[in-house]
């Protein structure tokens, strides 16, 4: 048993407890304690004096590889960014471009503090290769792009993913339509039927734009949410991406359906988007995991930045200061995001949940004069803060040291690979 003594823990537990002097225990991959200080014999005790201990994050909607794009596709419109750039770079990946680029943003998730992704990429399997060697945990898909011409092709092997993981501890995957205006509504209504066929949830784009949700009414009658419903998507958990055109009615067929909207503030501030309505949703019952998207549209995988980001953004969209409190960013980022996406024991400092935290300094200015830990950590602090992740018992990085990943290789890989062939 290992006990971290004397932090300040930020729980997020059923009561959001903030426990200014806790302890921490766990054993294995899970906490078996975690409250009040209290003494432990026969542990390894960590002394965590001036530290504070947060629930690892939970990425909802990330395209790992997608990190070797970043910085040369910015100031874009979103079909200008996908199509004149973002499609044409992708045409030339390799297996090694994308898993040196799942390698770099496993590194970059380590270092600031997620723990477990929702990601969305072309080939699932190198995705869950890079999650396994960083010790990370996820779901992964291989996206099927109606238009391209070979999602028969994509949708086998999205089977044959999902039975190579079927019992991975750490790894788990979804069907992954691209969104409704790259495929048809018959080829939604296949991969709808083999999603709850082979019990696997559906991962997908959804009202990102107001052309995308607008031009499929156009198409359908429906907006993509209502299509979605009609075609047997909504069937099986839907994990429905950035949601930022999302009508009322939209979000009752949400909420009854227990579909979670994917959250990406940055992103979509990037591309010029808009603002997804999360306060409503919020009230409106409906599941809501925060994002980072991809960091060729963000730039960074850091959830701590977005979790800051939600807290402020639709304070001033509304005008209102009460919109998106601290503890619903937290939940946002940690509980909320892992029960959204059906995973019910992470997301939270609680015996019996998987031992998935950080462990973050509060010597800088920022945090000082001490008053509430939770809010500190929301408005003052960053993942630049973090001294440790921790992911299923096991520590990642430490002070500056990654136990699982060669940072130096994987820079010099991703380099290489921008040199010769992204540039």
């Amino acid at each position: 048993m290992t006990v971290y003594q004397h932090a300040a823990l930020i729980t997020v537990n059923d009561n959001f407890d903030v426990i200014p002097d806790g302890s921490l225990a766990m054993e294995g991959a899970y906490i078996t304690y975690a409250g009040p200080y209290r003494e432990f014999e026969e542990a390894e005790i960590i002394d965590c004096t001036g530290k504070v201990i947060m629930p690892g994050f939970v990425n909802g909607h990330i395209h790992m590889p997608m990190v070797l794009f970043r910085g040369i596709a910015d100031d874009l419109r979103l079909q200008e960014w996908l199509s004149d750039r973002i499609f044409p770079l992708e045409s030339k990946h390799t297996e090694k471009t994308q898993l040196d680029g799942a390698m770099l943003a496993a590194l970059e998730l380590t270092r600031t503090g997620t723990t477990t992704v929702n990601d969305m990429y072309y080939d699932g399997d190198i995705v869950a290769r890079a999650l396994k060697a960083a010790g990370l945990s996820g779901t992964v898909c291989s996206c099927l792009i109606g238009v391209s011409g070979n999602s028969d092709r994509v949708l086998a092997e999205s089977l044959e993913l999902a039975e190579k993981y079927r019992n991975d501890p750490d790894i788990r995957t979804s069907i992954a339509p691209h969104a409704e205006y790259t495929a048809t509504a018959a080829q939604l209504e296949k991969w709808a039927r083999a999603a709850k066929d082979s019990n696997q949830p559906i991962h997908i784009h959804c009202s990102e734009t107001q052309s995308e949700h607008e031009e499929c009414i156009g198409r359908h009658g429906l907006t993509p949410v209502a299509l979605f419903e009609k075609l047997g998507i909504l069937d099986v958990p839907a994990f429905l991406a950035h949601c930022v055109y999302v009508t009322e009615d939209d979000m009752e067929i949400m909420k009854a359906h227990g579909s979670a909207a994917l959250h990406n503030p940055c992103s979509n501030l990037k591309l010029g988007s808009g603002i997804a309505r999360i306060p409503l949703m919020i009230e409106r019952g409906v599941n809501i995991a925060l994002s980072t998207d991809g960091a060729s549209s963000n730039n960074t995988l850091d959830l701590w930045e977005e979790m800051r980001f939600a807290a402020l953004i639709h304070k001033g969209n509304l005008r209102d200061a009460t919109a998106v409190s601290v503890n619903q960013a937290l939940y946002l980022a940690t509980r909320g995001a892992a029960l959204a996406l059906g995973y019910p024991d992470r997301g939270a400092l609680k015996a019996g949940l998987r031992a998935d935290f950080t462990i973050s300094a509060t010597d800088a200015p920022t945090f000082r004069p001490i008053t509430d830990i939770a809010h500190l950590a929301v408005y003052s602090g960053n993942s630049r803060d973090i001294e440790m992740t921790v992911s299923g018992g096991r520590i990642l990085y430490d002070r500056g040291t990654y136990t699982m990943l060669d940072k130096e290789k994987i820079y010099a890989d991703c380099q290489e690979d921008y040199e010769k062939i992204f540039r």
